[in-house]
């Protein structure tokens, strides 16, 4: 049985600062404040944290920069303990991965970070950094073991955790899908200039990538995709993607020299980040979505590109066929001519791309900030009893 009575919440967000997270966070804030006035939240936040104007029920307590994992392994197991001790909170929500092993209240983790658990991920790691990552999915597991719920925004992801550690309980789960708001996507802003700049004189199918630079995100495997519809003579294409040189430099300087080693300045452009209240502006000038991805747990930017009505070129992973269905076509992962072909067919294919377009709209649609925010909710609620 749920509480009927106010809650206090403690939410942990300290280290939301981009991709999903800073996605997530001021949507869940704002849609929490507006449809549960007569609950409170105390939403612990990183210094540089961007928010939107909340309700009063909402209140934001900065935690400083956090700087590395020390700190943030400190925060996570005691600061915010002590946090949740001091409002009297009847629930913690922790929103990004971990929390307290042992919380002194009620305890529902969303596990969002799927590199932890990813066998394409893995497969890559070096020994020392698989070190790493498994000391740190061990401290993940402790955490989902002694909290009371765990939440997933998919059942992929649900799935990666439990082929890693099939002792935790079924029961312990639960799949909430993270929400789309299609009708606040489009803003009247301006993209940055650089950006601009970089998307200027496009020629051919204009395929779009949103992304951060990140070893797992397959930005490699689109750059030699785009080399094979050169070479090849597949289509005359120019691809965007959405990378900065402080995402990863190295990752960046690797894909810089890929396209002077290969001549595809003209058929490659590096945009650097594009804010989110601007980037409906890139997937309106685009033709064609791709995502070479190998490593997530829902995929914010297929939601957005459906929204956008493009149609999608995915790898064929369980996750991407949950998040889009009938609404994209897919290729065999880290088979970067199977994508190109792929590409090819769709931008060659008029029919398929409207019939694309119009399923992804549809999908886009089924995702609902209101109904995210209800529903982890509900099992807060649940927990707190």
């Amino acid at each position: 049985m749920a509480l009927s009575r106010p809650l206090r919440v403690v939410v942990n967000a300290a280290a939301a600062r981009m991709g999903g997270a800073a996605t997530h966070l001021p949507n869940f804030l704002a849609t929490a404040g507006r449809r549960y006035p007569d609950d409170s939240f105390v939403c612990c936040v990183n210094a540089d944290a961007q928010l939107p104007p909340l309700a009063p029920n909402i209140r934001v307590l900065r935690t400083g920069t956090l700087r590395n994992r020390l700190a943030h392994a400190a925060w996570d197991q005691w600061g915010v303990a002590r946090v949740a001790v001091r409002e009297q909170a009847d629930a913690l929500l922790s929103l990004l991965n971990f929390g307290p092993v042992r919380s002194p209240v009620p305890h529902v983790v969303l596990e969002r970070n799927p590199v932890y658990f990813c066998p394409f991920y893995l497969a890559s790691l070096g020994r020392a950094r698989s070190l790493e990552v498994a000391a740190t999915r061990a401290v993940a597991h402790a955490v989902m073991r002694g909290a009371t719920r765990v939440i997933t925004p998919s059942a992929a992801m649900r799935e990666m955790i439990r082929a890693c550690y099939p002792g935790l309980a079924p029961a312990k789960f639960c799949v909430v899908p993270h929400g789309f708001g299609d009708a606040a996507f489009p803003r009247a802003v301006s993209l940055p200039v650089g950006a601009a700049a970089r998307m200027a004189g496009s020629t051919g199918t204009r395929l779009l990538y949103v992304t951060h630079a990140a070893s797992y995100k397959g930005v490699d495997l689109l750059l030699e995709a785009s080399r094979v519809l050169r070479d090849d003579g597949l289509l005359t294409a120019t691809t965007w993607i959405t990378v900065a040189r402080e995402d990863w430099p190295a990752g960046f300087a690797a894909y810089a020299a890929f396209i002077e080693r290969h001549y595809l300045r003209t058929q490659v452009r590096l945009l650097g980040r594009v804010p989110h209240d601007a980037v409906h502006l890139v997937y309106a000038a685009a033709d064609l979505f791709v995502y070479p991805s190998l490593c997530e747990s829902f995929g914010f930017p297929l939601v957005e590109a459906m929204a956008a009505g493009l149609p999608v070129v995915a790898a064929d992973l369980p996750l991407n066929r949950e998040m889009c269905g009938g609404a994209a076509v897919y290729y065999a992962p880290r088979d970067a001519g199977a994508l190109a072909r792929e590409v090819a067919r769709v931008a060659g294919d008029a029919a398929l791309r409207a019939r694309l377009g119009e399923a992804g709209r549809i999908r886009a649609g089924q995702f609902s900030w209101d109904d995210h925010v209800d529903a982890v909710m509900a099992v807060v609620r649940k927990a707190a009893a």
